[in-house]
């Protein structure tokens, strides 16, 4: 999944599909099409024929309730990609080199996953189970309006790149390097940048445009073809910055590129 806005879209697209129906089967491949035999680390039967009672999102996180009771969790952050399909499953071997993890529904709908480490993203949660890895994510800006003052004193301690701080999950939960890219641009901020470097009124308009970004992404449905035309993201095709014209560049950060406007982002 790209980022925040694309998993928020995601999980309404589930909740209208999912909600109330009953897993058939949950399954994983491996690059070759070929079933991966308790390839979840979880039995099958503990799933099976269990309802989807709601489905919830917490940052990169998707949560699947089962007969109100247990959550399924699914790490949906990093380079995966999928959705809800419908029809008959794909055939052995076409989706190239990568695995996939497939939820059947009963009904003809499943949701399909593909990317790796697929086994590692899915728990099981009950009563009893360790949720300590929720405890490590930073405020969700798209469910947590109220978290900029926790955004600035998190910032304040932080020493790296803007752009590691945005793609860090301590900070916010999965933004994502497309969407850590748009807040920069409008922020009209660096990406190597580094936080100590920031004055107030910078790190006042970082803070401001994570939610800001984030919720007009959602409102466009992630298209960049819907966003306005003064964001970086609907010119990743032609190279142009939307503010002044100038060609956009790519720069080394953390070891992943970052596209930004030399000229516009100081």
């Amino acid at each position: 999944m790209a980022g925040l806005p694309e998993i928020e879209l995601l999980k309404e697209r589930l909740k209208r599909a999912m909600l109330h129906k009953r897993i058939g089967a949950l399954q994983i491949s491996n690059a070759r099409g070929e079933q991966v035999a308790d390839g979840a680390g979880m039995e099958d039967e503990a799933l099976k024929g269990r309802e989807i009672t709601d489905v919830r999102r917490y940052g990169h996180y998707l949560f699947l309730e089962l007969n109100r009771q247990d959550i399924l969790a699914m790490n949906l952050g990093g380079e995966l990609t999928g959705d809800l399909e419908r029809g008959p499953a794909a055939v052995e071997g076409e989706e190239g080199q990568r695995g996939a993890l497939e939820i059947h529904l009963n009904g003809n709908n499943r949701l399909r996953l593909q990317g790796t480490q697929l086994h590692n993203r899915l728990r099981l949660l009950d009563e009893n189970a360790d949720v300590d890895f929720l405890t490590k994510l930073g405020p969700d800006p798209l469910l947590v309006h109220d978290g900029l003052g926790v955004l600035r004193d998190a910032l304040a301690r932080r020493r790296s790149a803007v752009r590691n701080i945005l793609l860090d999950d301590a900070f916010v939960p999965g933004i994502g390097g497309t969407w850590a890219d748009e807040i920069l641009f409008q922020a009209r901020i660096r990406p190597d940048r580094t936080a100590p470097s920031l004055s107030e009124e910078e790190r006042g308009r970082l803070l401001e445009q994570i939610p800001r970004v984030l919720e007009r992404a959602v409102r466009c449905q992630a298209k960049p073809s819907l966003l306005p035309k003064t964001y970086l993201t609907r010119h990743h095709q032609d190279g142009h910055c939307p503010s002044c014209g100038g060609p956009l560049e790519t720069l080394a950060v953390g070891g992943k590129n970052a596209l930004f406007c030399p000229a516009c982002q100081q």
